[in-house]
């Protein structure tokens, strides 16, 4: 199976990608290379068996009313540079700082 120029272009468009003449030709080839495959994983026989995406037969245990995580070995506050009332405390964004016209406040 194959891919069309114009099929890699909707692609490109779609992920806002450009490509040269030359790239397109080998995008032309390696997507016809996955879409061969995606054809071939078709064909497997996949009867009686379960998907990823189906359930388990039993439920997963419940946590104790009283479970807590983990503890940390090192509490974050002793790695943060600035640490004040549980919160890592970080630099103001410059671009915070510019106006809707982008002038100074």
């Amino acid at each position: 199976m194959t891919a069309s120029p114009e099929e890699i272009d909707r692609i490109a468009a779609l992920a806002r990608l450009r490509f040269e003449p030359e790239e397109k030709e080998e995008m032309i080839h390696d997507i016809g290379g996955i879409l061969s495959y995606v054809e071939q994983l078709k064909s497997v026989d996949v009867e009686g068996t379960i998907g990823a995406a189906v359930g388990v037969d039993w439920p997963a245990p419940e946590r104790t009313p009283d479970h807590r995580p983990d503890p940390l070995m090192h509490p974050p506050s002793e790695q943060a540079p600035d640490w004040r009332d549980g919160f890592f405390v970080v630099p103001k964004l410059a671009a915070l700082d510019r106006g809707s016209e982008g002038e100074e406040r």
